[in-house]
């Protein structure tokens, strides 16, 4: 209680903005048909500071939207700023972006804007969704090894490409060690669904995706798409709003720049037209989650 009053007097300024929802209940919680929000700790250290947030959306009743400064010819914006401007129920970075805080660090295509045209060579994962033909899902994260990807990118509306975390068979494709950054990061699970991840305690990105691997999403793919104060997640629903913002190793107490502008975003709007079902590039049906 002391310590409490003592903040109070320092401005008001209380917890993290993760600590203010320290008392949600881990695992799963249902914001809509769809639309699933998870809130992890490490497995290895459930009484630790590293929480995984997983926003889990159904390519079903949801579709994804790509936003870049350079097409709309507009300031970068918050990540709330995009959801608002777009009626988005959920928004991630897009990618890392270079020096002139527009151009993504790798290809980066929605319908015949190109925000970068060059493919990055070591760059292995393409999130892809808006497909010409119905033979293929409507969204897809591929790996650069394992999917022929040259044939596919051009079949889809929009691709971001960004580093592989996790590839083909769950494995983890980034070394151990190297600096600590909070991550943001667009994943797949094995029904198809997307996962929009989000980790505020700076960590390895190796760490991140064991921690990723031991919980219980399911998770098949995973790319990288930005660390640090900048990595960000958003959610908009009628049931919880809410952002969790990346932050400085040594800056605890800080809850992240909610108002950090980004140039690039990947968004998911619930549809308002009925589901339709979705499947694997082979053809197989994807199975029913499993929560």
């Amino acid at each position: 209680m002391i310590l409490l009053a003592l903040l109070w007097a320092w401005g008001g300024v209380l917890f993290p903005a993760d600590l203010a929802h320290a008392e949600d209940a881990p695992g799963w919680t249902e914001l809509d048909t769809g639309l699933q929000l998870g809130v992890f700790s490490a497995p290895d250290a459930p009484d630790g500071p590293e929480r995984i947030v997983a926003v889990r959306i159904d390519p079903a009743y949801y579709e994804f939207s790509l936003h870049t400064t350079s097409e709309e010819g507009e300031p970068a914006l918050s990540l709330a700023e995009w959801g608002r401007r777009h009626d988005l129920n959920a928004v991630i970075n897009a990618s890392m972006y270079l020096p002139d805080a527009r151009t993504s660090t790798g290809y980066l295509r929605n319908g015949e804007h190109l925000n970068n045209p060059r493919i990055g060579g070591n760059l292995g994962a393409f999130f892809v969704f808006g497909p010409q033909s119905s033979d293929l899902p409507q969204v897809d994260l591929l790996d650069r090894t394992a999917d022929p990807w040259e044939a596919l990118l051009p079949q889809y509306r929009s691709v971001v490409q960004n580093y592989r975390l996790i590839g083909a068979n769950r494995r983890i494709l980034w070394p151990q060690g190297g600096p600590l950054y909070s991550v943001a990061a667009v994943g797949q699970d094995t029904s198809g669904a997307i996962l929009f991840l989000h980790c505020r305690e700076p960590l390895t990105a190796w760490r991140f995706a064991t921690i990723l691997l031991a919980l219980p999403i399911d998770i098949r793919d995973v790319m990288y798409v930005e660390g640090g104060p900048q990595a960000g997640l958003y959610l908009r629903t009628p049931l919880r709003t809410d952002v969790w913002m990346g932050r400085h190793p040594a800056d605890f107490w800080s809850g992240g720049n909610a108002a950090a502008p980004l140039p690039n975003v990947l968004g998911a709007r619930r549809k308002a037209t009925p589901p339709q079902p979705g499947l694997f590039p082979d053809g197989r049906e994807r199975p029913a989650p499993q929560f």
